[in-house]
């Protein structure tokens, strides 16, 4: 099997291939736009091509494929995610949406409730290690940015997914699910617009995991004389059941039910030497969990969170680099009948400076974030980056920087018959040290980066025996090795005359978590993380409108089985429209991502796309 892999994985270099230079890749930033090899970190992006050519129906799914990225669900169709990087927790990572903080303060198991629609997405920025001098709040283990923008053109596009799985329902009982998604993109060259809608819906691949999910996005961007005004919405309403999420093992016949309402609007304006950029943003999410579905008088969790947001950053370039400055200000609310009614608000200040020395071959880039928060004080977090042109595309580049986390709601105060909070807990911090470099060579890009993490006070969710609820405590440290490579490949091979391979991406991650714990003996989440993690993606093209994909996962976690997880399409496509047929978890393979969840075992689906212009 590992030979097969390496066939479809590694390209044979004899062939004839197309030549062109991959195109620059930019990486927003939040207040200086840098390309993808000035950036004195490890940064991996998704383009708008690499996702169309993955067998994915969502963004659950899309992440998945992301080397060094650990994304662990809980079902298939989108039921709940946990999203982690470097070993780091569910809550160390920062998800934005066009640069728009989307975390949820009651707890990450809601920072994936997006509702993106997957044909909008331009490109995903994955930002790894610390970034708290750029970003801001709770960018402890690194940032996710998701770009999606309306397309250029007047278009229709409607898709239909059917998929079915092994499972281990009873043997009169069928598993099924399906998916049906639009989008209408429109206006002019000024103001263009788009709307999608999704919904998907299942019967479960195994007692109680049913699922009902829809969601609507909206997304514009107008330019005027004043400036260029956008504007984001969302909502998502997810039912679903939770057999094995949280509370196991009492929770075989558990429900939990999400809505998710997000409203944004942004700005940017150049004057000159100077760009200016804001936002201003809402997100409301309601949370239902009940323990038994069919009573749920004996226990049920209702609770809302509200976050409202504002952001103003500038950049001005100068001779020799760029100055940046920005300000931020958040506010998190909980309304619950199990944690209570809190109020908590952050102020920030950001500064970051990047200097081009040495014929602009030497680039120093530094930043601080300043954070002052009523609930935890003042923070002050600097970061240092370097980058070192040692020739034409061939970069060295060496980070430091610091960052911290706060404790989240369900942290602090939850109260439940398998779980209790902590209203003690102290925020998370740490140091990161990273060297690496990054070759860019035609259509070829290498990145390989080491890096060490020191971290204090990490938050994990313990006990001392079965019997005692879980209760998160502050460890005194944990100390993180870790080594990533990323291959990309975005080519033409001609293998023979009717068969192209399209592209090609590998990864390798490996981690090694060394902590000085509590003097508890059981962990929930500390001993989850990956140690080694390879991700591998291929896509060919054969008489000219066939088209296969094959992607190939391998994770072994410090303390559960190694698995290997392979992932098949092969499609038929024309100018307007296309079908095709999955066939995931083609192993069968047995594993858990996250809690007490078994995945499904092989499962296939078909679909088909249309687009009228």
């Amino acid at each position: 099997m590992k030979r097969l892999l390496l066939v479809f994985l590694i390209p044979n270099f004899l062939y004839a291939q197309d030549t062109d230079s991959l195109p620059e890749v930019l990486i927003s930033g939040n207040r200086i736009e840098t390309s993808l090899m000035e950036e004195g970190r490890n940064v991996q992006v998704l383009t708008k091509k690499q996702i169309e050519a993955l067998p994915v129906q969502s963004v659950n799914e899309l992440l998945q494929h992301v080397a060094g990225l650990d994304f662990k669900q809980r079902g298939p169709w989108g039921a709940q995610a946990d999203v982690s990087l470097r070993g780091g927790s569910f809550d160390q990572t920062l998800i934005l949406l066009n640069g728009v903080k989307v975390n949820d303060p009651q707890t990450g198991h809601h920072n994936m409730n997006l509702g993106i629609d997957l044909n909008s997405i331009k490109q995903v920025e994955i930002i790894k290690g610390p970034a708290a001098a750029r970003y801001g709040l709770n960018a402890f283990n690194g940032v996710i940015n998701i770009i999606t923008e309306p397309n250029e053109t007047n278009k229709v596009d409607v898709h239909g997914t059917f998929g079915k799985a092994d499972g281990s329902m009873p043997s009169n009982s069928f598993y099924g699910g399906f998916q049906t998604r639009g989008g209408v993109h429109l206006g002019s060259k000024k103001s263009r617009h788009m709307v999608g809608v999704d919904h998907m819906q299942s019967t479960g691949y195994r007692p109680n995991t049913d699922l009902n999910k829809t969601s609507v996005f909206y997304q514009s961007t107008t330019k005027t004389k004043v400036g260029e005004i956008g504007a984001i919405g969302s909502f998502v309403q997810n039912r679903f059941g939770a057999s094995g999420f949280y509370a196991f093992p009492i929770d075989a016949t558990s429900e939990e039910e999400v809505k998710t309402i997000l409203g944004a609007l942004q700005y940017k304006k150049r004057f000159g030497a100077f760009m200016l950029n804001a936002n201003v943003y809402q997100r409301t999410n309601f949370d239902t969990y009940t323990l038994f579905r069919n009573a749920p008088e004996i226990f049920q969790n209702n609770h809302r969170t509200d976050v409202r947001g504002a952001e103003l950053h500038g950049a001005y370039n100068y001779a020799i680099g760029t100055f940046g400055v920005g300000l931020e200000f958040r506010q998190e609310a909980i309304n619950s009948n199990n944690l209570g009614q809190w109020v908590r608000n952050n102020a920030g200040v950001f500064a970051e400076n990047r200097l081009w020395m040495l014929d602009e071959k030497l680039g120093l880039n530094t930043g601080l974030y300043l954070n002052q928060s009523n609930a935890f004080g003042t923070q002050v977090l600097p970061s240092a980056e370097l980058t070192y042109e040692i020739m034409d595309d061939l970069v060295a580049f060496a980070s430091w920087g610091q960052s911290f986390r706060t404790p989240t709601f369900t942290d602090l105060y939850y109260v439940g018959p398998t779980n209790l909070g902590n209203p003690n807990l102290q925020p998370e911090t740490s140091n990161n040290f990273e060297i690496g470099g990054k070759l860019n060579v035609a259509n070829q890009f290498f990145q390989l980066s080491a890096f060490n993490q020191q971290s204090t006070d990490l938050i994990d969710w313990v006990r001392d025996s079965v019997t005692v609820p879980w209760q998160p405590q502050n460890y005194e440290a944990v100390s993180t090795l870790g080594v990533e490579f990323n291959y990309t490949l975005r080519l033409k091979y001609k293998i023979a005359e009717w068969i192209i391979l399209d592209q090609a991406n590998v990864g390798y991650t490996w981690l090694d978590m060394e902590s000085v714990a509590s003097d508890a003996s059981i962990s929930r989440y500390a001993l989850t993380n990956l140690n080694h993690q390879v991700v591998g993606q291929t896509s060919v093209s054969f008489l000219n409108d066939f088209k296969l994909s094959f992607t190939a996962r391998y994770l072994d976690r410090e303390t559960l089985v190694d698995y290997w997880l392979i992932d098949a399409r092969v499609g038929y496509a024309k100018e307007n429209y296309g079908v095709w047929f999955d066939v995931l978890n083609a192993l069968n393979t047995t594993y858990t991502e996250a809690g007490n969840a078994p995945m499904p075992g092989r499962w296939f689906r078909m679909g088909f796309d249309v687009v009228l212009d």
